[in-house]
């Protein structure tokens, strides 16, 4: 019997962020996949890791971990989420790979490394949370359509 279910953890004092745990598989076995979609604030990740282990079985792994856009809303709870979990997949845009497409949306004149080191400083959470990935060799992918 395969199953489906979405928990929708409240973020942030206002509920103004978003942090989401889907699991789905079958229902009678081992084979479960577990996405997380936004980790909300800092403090909401550590909601999101305890309901995650206390609703899914206590896993070791999660599928996915998939961060929509960088504030601090929906980004900075992720980072407990990839310390806490064998994560197999991180999904998150990093626009710094992207400088030769993103140059002349500005108009001041950038170099390259400008431009780079605006991006990181502009969007903290996804620089921490691309150095976590990148120490514990968590795969990085583009979201990207097409």
């Amino acid at each position: 019997m395969n199953f489906f279910e979405i928990d929708f953890i409240e973020a942030g004092e206002k509920r103004s962020g978003d942090a989401i745990a889907l699991r789905y598989g079958d229902l009678d076995g081992d084979n479960k996949t577990i996405h997380i979609v936004d980790g909300g604030f800092t403090d909401d990740g550590t909601k999101l890791v305890e309901h995650i282990k206390k609703y899914y079985e206590n896993p070791d792994t999660i599928d996915h971990v998939i961060s929509t856009h960088p504030d601090v809303d929906h980004a900075a709870g992720l980072q407990t989420v990839l310390d806490s979990f064998d994560v197999q997949n991180l999904w998150m845009n990093r626009p710094w790979n992207h400088i030769q497409e993103l140059k002349p949306l500005f108009e001041y004149d950038y170099t390259d490394a400008g431009l780079e080191q605006k991006l990181k400083k502009n969007f903290p959470y996804t620089k921490l949370l691309e150095e976590i990935a990148t120490d514990k060799q968590i795969p990085i992918r583009d979201v990207f359509q097409g």
